[in-house]
This record gives structure tokens, sequence and C-alpha cells, in this order.
């Protein structure tokens, strides 16, 4: 408890696939809910659809696409974990303790193995975390910056000292979202790096034994994974999962509705909410992956005296954009971002464009950050378009259309834009849809040419992982502001952001976090939108999958008879 307060992380609580569902109370690191309660529902194989037409990359080192951590997740331990709650829980860690505000030290179980039978012990912890401390080019660096150095005195004792307080960095040595605390294997790493990516070896309940580029994945139990259940039984129960890769939506509909496969990381929501409330074949649940989505707008001009320099700090061009030169942008004055985050009616956009697999957002703190989610709080971003259109009279746009600006997004948010677009219409502004493939978008995005982008995060369990790299200042060292879409500022906000961050009482964190939040609520730099649900599905027979924080774990999943 000492360890998750520092963290700011006591009775984190995340949604999962299915609330009936027993959780863990972290006594054997479990992710709770022993499966199978007979032999005769042990073993078997499943195949799986991942909504992704590639995975390259495994490495967790270098892995920042939340579809390869839910694979990955069931490869590798990391030194904790999040269970069935949300709550960090041991993985290869059995115990921990925070002997002072900078030290982290960890209990390493005793006869853990890799999956090429290397031994795994406190010693093979520090080398994979000193190893991310050099990679200059992974997106994970920062995450172990403070990091002054890893001592692993025997072999069931890993001591981590800090250079100072980081209130977030618990959270950074989960196996899924964190990635920085997932233990990689030191002898595969070194034979061949490049390999590493796509062939991992790690120590969780699967080991990849086979893959065909671009179709598919075949996961298959490891036979001296360390977990077990209740009874005693070894863990995984499953002896295969074989993940096929399925971008096309209707091809996965047709795939879990036909038993082509057993179970689907992500439906498409439209199909998924005709069998919500289960009576047929299939079972579908909403999962929170703490994802947030939002209407960023544009707050300064990149090509300003202030912003000339600053921008390139994020989006690495020299030379900013002239697009707005002599042109008025509406969106750099407060009270209009205020009046566009009013004139979105965030229920009407989850019934219509969501299909219901989401939860209105009227602020930047998902409900997987559950020691700090407020439904509405103070000051709350909520539907009033009445309002909206008073701001906008005093901020001088008086016209007919009030004034015009574009949308960027993907085809993926097509639907989502379409709604946007009409409810901005309703309190006088003409709104253009710009929908680019993918890598237009990003190369767009970075331009600053768009006074609106459609804009998001997921993965997120604690305040710092989006709030510092996405909304604090840039800065030429270091990671403030590096993913800034919209070139927002404000000295107090960058001020309490920090403080929270090196605040490990949470008592006293969470004061931090509410001052940044009123001051993020008083800019409004995000139009917040909604908590996207991941809909997940499985047929009626898989039983127990482990949906916390949007993973998809199998260790615990078997087939009923």
């Amino acid at each position: 408890m000492k360890l998750l307060s520092a963290a700011g992380l006591a009775g984190v609580a995340g949604c999962t696939g299915d609330g009936s569902q027993p959780g863990s109370d972290g006594s054997n690191g479990g992710d709770g809910g022993d499966g199978s309660d007979s032999d005769s529902n042990m073993g078997g194989s499943i195949e799986a659809g991942w909504a992704f037409n590639a995975v390259e990359v495994l490495d967790p080192h270098y892995v920042d696409l939340y579809q390869q951590i839910t694979i990955f997740s069931n490869i590798f331990s990391g030194i904790v974990k999040l269970d069935r709650n949300g709550e960090i829980v041991g993985d290869a860690a059995s115990d921990w303790t925070l002997p002072d505000n900078t030290t982290y030290e960890f209990t390493i179980r005793e006869g853990m193995t890799f999956h090429n039978g290397d031994t795994l012990d406190a010693s093979a912890i520090k080398w994979s975390i000193e190893r991310l401390m050099g990679l200059d080019d992974s997106p994970h660096i920062g995450k172990v910056a403070d990091i002054e150095s890893v001592e692993a005195p025997d072999a069931t004792t890993l001591r981590i000292n800090l250079s100072r307080p980081v209130a977030p960095f618990i959270t950074f040595l989960t196996r899924g979202p964190g990635r920085a605390g997932t233990i990689v294997n030191k002898t595969a790493v070194e034979e061949d790096p490049q390999r590493y990516r796509r062939y991992p070896v790690g120590s969780g309940p699967f080991e990849l034994t086979e893959r065909s580029t671009g179709e598919s994945l075949t996961l298959t139990a490891f036979d001296d994974y360390w977990e077990t259940d209740s009874e005693g039984n070894s863990l995984p129960y499953l002896d295969e999962v074989v993940i096929n890769l399925i971008p096309e939506p209707s091809t996965m509909w047709s795939a879990i509705t036909t038993d082509g496969i057993q179970y689907a990381d992500e439906l498409p929501p439209q199909n998924a909410r005709q069998v919500q409330g289960g009576g047929g074949s299939v079972d579908v649940a909403g999962v929170s992956s703490g994802e947030w989505s939002c209407l960023a707008m544009l707050c300064n001009d990149p090509a300003s005296d202030e912003w000339a320099e600053r921008q390139s700090y994020a989006s690495g061009n020299d030379q900013p954009t002239d697009a707005w030169e002599g042109t008025d942008i509406p969106t750099t004055d407060r009270r209009v971002r205020q009046a566009v985050a009013m004139a979105i009616d965030r229920e009407e956009l989850v019934s219509t464009a969501y299909f219901g697999f989401a939860e209105p957002a009227h602020s930047l703190i998902n409900p997987a950050i559950a020691w700090a989610y407020q439904e509405q709080p103070e000051n709350a971003q909520m539907y009033n378009p009445e309002r909206a259109r008073e701001l906008l009279d005093e901020a001088g746009y008086t016209g007919e259309p009030r004034f015009s600006g574009s949308i960027l997004g993907t085809p993926t948010d097509e639907r989502v834009m379409t709604v946007l677009q009409q409810q901005l219409s309703n309190v006088g502004i003409d709104a253009t849809l710009d929908v680019q493939q993918e890598s237009s978008y990003w190369d767009n995005i970075y331009r600053y040419n768009h006074m609106f982008m459609m804009y998001g995060g997921g993965g997120d369990i604690d305040p710092w992982m989006s709030w510092w790299k996405q909304l604090r200042t840039p800065m030429e060292e270091g990671s403030s502001g590096a993913w800034q879409k919209n070139l927002y500022s404000n000295e107090n906000f960058d001020e309490a952001l920090s403080k929270s961050f090196n605040t490990p009482n949470q008592d006293e964190r969470i004061e931090y976090v509410r001052e940044a939040e009123q001051i993020f609520l008083e800019d409004a730099p995000f139009a917040m939108t909604t908590f996207p649900l991941t809909p997940k599905g499985s047929v009626t027979q898989l039983k127990n999958v482990g949906n916390q924080i949007g993973l998809s774990n199998f260790h615990r999943a078997y087939l009923e008879e």
C-alpha cells in the first residue's frame, strides 16, 4: 500500500470485460479468477483474431501500439503487472517495499526461467532495465531517465535507486501499458537484436513459436511458466493460441459468428451491439483500455515569434508552416475553445458514432485512473449550446457562419467527425472534414495547418502518461511536450504537473493533479469527446480471458465442454 500510494495508484480500478469474474487479492501475483475447476477443461487450442494488418515489432522496449501490447502481454513477464481489477500486483516480483521516496526494493521469485531456459533472477532484470536505459531510439527511455542505479545484490533482491521522487514510476514497470519493467532476455537480444524485435524470447505463459508475416502468430504454452491456480494446477490452461491478423472488420465479424475464430480482440461496434447482452453463440463486452478521444484545437500560430522554434521540438520541422500568415485563428482565443467544448453533445456521440461502446468524457482523466477520475469534476466540459453561442459572441465571432475551419482525421474517425460537424454547425461554426489516410494524417498533424484535429490516446493508467507529452510546453531537452499536436502552453499547468510528477505522497499529489485538471478545463486545449470502449468478443465456450486495461491475457482462459 505504501508503494501504491507513492505511485498515486492505491485502489486503482479499471473496467474489465466481465464484471462477473472474480478479482485478485494479489496474494500470488495472479490476475485473479481461477479458470478451470476441472481437468476436463484444460488444454486445447483456440484461434483468435486481431484487427491489425501487421505486427512487425514485439520487443517491448520498442513497442508503442496497443495491439502489439495485447500480444506481448502473453509472451513476457514484468516486474509487476495489472490484475483484473486494474490494481498493480507482483509478477516476477513477489513483493516490494519503498524504503524511501527514491528507492524501490523488489523481492524476485525463485525458479523463474525464460523460454530459452535461461534463469530469470534479479541480475537478469537488472540487465533488462539497463538495456532500456541505453536505447536512445526507444519511445520508453523517458520512463527510466530518473534511474540513478540498479542493483542486484543477490538472486532474489532487485533495488532501483532514483535521482528524484517519480510518482508514476511503478506504473512504468508494469508489463503491459508501462513496458519499462517488461523483462527481455539478454542471450537472445545479444545474439540478434533485429530478430528479437520479431521473435522475442520472454518468460510469460506463452512463447512465440511460429509466425507468418501479415497472417498469423502462434503462441504455445510455456511448460515452465511459474504461476499456478488456487488448486495448484499449472498455468496456462490452453495449449495454444493462434492469432490471426484480420484488419477487415466484416471479415472479423464473419469469423467470430461462424466459429472460424473463438476470440476477437476487437469487433466492429455496429456488429457487436447486435449481440451485446448475450443469449447467442458470441459474448461481447465493452472494455476500457484507458483510452480517451478529443477534438484538439490549435492554440497558437506555429510561425509566431513565440512558437517558431518551440513547435520544432514536437514536430521536428525546422521551418514552421506559414499557412496562417495574415489569417485569424479563432481557436487561439480561450473563449472559442470553451465554446467548442460546450457545443459537443457527448451522449449523442456515444449513441450515434460509437454504437454505445464509449463513455462521455468531461475531462481528460479516464476511468482507468480510478484514484483521480471524477465523472463530472468541477468546471467539467458539459453540453451547453446556449452558453457556447454566448462565448462566441463575447469573442467577437457573430457572423454567419461565425467562422470556418477544417477537422483533420482518419477514415476510422469519419463517423465521429460527421457528428461533430453537425454539432458545431448548431452553434454557427462551419467545419469542413479533411479525412486522410494514417500516413498523411500524421504528416499533417505536425504541420499544424488545421484548426481542429481528431486525437486521442490509450493505455493511460496515470495522468502523466498523457499530460506530460501531450500538453506540457514543448522543451528542447527531455520529453516535455514531445507529442504536442496543438501548441498549447500554460506555465501554471506546467508547474502543477511537474509537482504532481515529483510528489510521491498520494494525498499531496492529488491536489496538484486537480490543480492541473482545472487549468486544463479552463483553457480547453482539447474539447474532450469520449472514453472509447473496445468491443471484445468470444464464443460462449471460451471463458476467463483477462481483459484488464484492454488487454487480452489467455493464461487463465479455458474452453468449457
